[in-house]
């Protein structure tokens, strides 16, 4: 038998997802000034750092808040 996750699990990864989505495009908004004509390697190795610590403080404890199951 298949068990599904339970809600908060789909909860948190739908956030965790689109918390990664709107943190890298941010973080390579603010970083194309810079890295313009740049290779991909370059620009990708200036854009980890800051994405690494956003979704750690940032992302990752709004999506576990967010995502804990409801008291009924």
């Amino acid at each position: 038998m298949i068990h599904l996750p339970a809600w908060s699990h789909l909860r948190f990864l739908g956030l965790m997802m689109a918390g990664a989505y709107v943190l890298i495009n941010v973080i390579l908004v603010l970083l194309s000034p810079v890295t313009a004509g740049w290779p991909v390697w370059a620009t990708t190795l200036c854009a980890v750092p800051p994405m690494v610590v956003g979704m750690v403080h940032v992302v990752l404890p709004l999506a576990r808040a967010r995502a804990a199951p409801r008291a009924r």
